[in-house]
């Protein structure tokens, strides 16, 4: 089965490999070994989707798994973490080698332009590209880093005009 839109958190991992993770200050440090967890809401359906970074320079490469026994590992060329306008968003099993999207992270351009107000038009999968903006920025609590206290990440939300679809 191929999945829908998997973009639950993705704005929140939006980094440079160049440089150390931003959410390294809240006390999460994303780098090869990281496992990711997601809890995946989309056409009404939940999931989960689990990313297991195998490597994390200039490129991004990660093992995943989902909710209904697919598995793969996809490949993030260092062009596509820089530029690329397109998500990859329908997994199946096996290996993608990723030039002109990016899945998980978006590109530092996509990035960019959104944090400095500039609608984007991005490429969704199956021939679906959407306009997006920046609707603002919210904090996401989860998990107990001691003594009760959660993890509190920044991440910013993007809408289609007329919020239909979030990210």
């Amino acid at each position: 089965m191929r999945n829908q839109f998997v973009m639950l958190l993705v704005m929140l991992l939006v980094l440079s490999c160049h440089s150390a993770s931003k959410l390294s200050k809240v006390g999460i440090d994303i780098k090869q070994g990281s496992d990711l967890f997601y809890e995946v809401r989309s056409g009404g359906q939940t999931y989960s989707f689990n990313v297991h970074i195998t490597q994390y320079q200039e490129y991004i490469a990660f093992d995943y798994s989902l909710g209904d026994n697919v598995e793969g590992s996809i490949f993030i060329e260092e062009s596509a973490l820089e530029n690329a306008t397109n998500l990859y968003n329908y997994y199946g099993d096996g290996y993608e080698d990723l030039r002109d999207e990016t899945s998980v992270w978006i590109s530092a351009k996509l990035f960019k332009d959104l944090k400095s107000g500039k609608s984007v038009e991005i490429g969704l999968g199956n021939n679906v590209r959407e306009t997006f903006t920046m609707k603002g920025s919210e904090t996401y609590s989860y998990g107990d880093k001691g003594d009760g206290v959660p993890y509190n990440i920044p991440v910013f939300v993007i809408t289609t005009k007329n919020d239909e679809k979030q990210i």
